[in-house]
């Protein structure tokens, strides 16, 4: 499911001067797949009560932080899926 993106994307406009459809969508998936494995490597860093719990309070300042993480890659996962759709169908907005 696509989230509404906080802000607008900015789409290059392709052009026979510039880089080709095919790359610029090469690049946006490679960078889109390189953070589904930073992804993937934050989830099994997951913070476990059991390394938190001697200072009441640092479990849930943890999650927080975890929780922030995760929804950075996700925004930036979401703006490149979004960006490379605009790509692929022409649109410049």
């Amino acid at each position: 499911m696509k989230r509404q993106l906080e802000h607008d994307v900015v789409v290059p406009i392709v052009h026979m001067n510039g880089t080709s459809r095919a790359e610029l969508l090469k690049l946006r998936k490679a960078a889109y797949l390189a953070l589904r494995e930073a992804e993937k490597a934050l989830m099994q860093m997951s913070p476990n009560g059991r390394d938190y719990y001697p200072e009441p309070g640092l479990m849930e300042k943890a999650l927080t932080q975890h929780d922030r993480r995760l929804k950075t890659l996700a925004d930036l996962m979401d703006e490149l899926v979004t960006e490379a759709d605009r790509i692929e169908c022409g649109d410049k907005l």
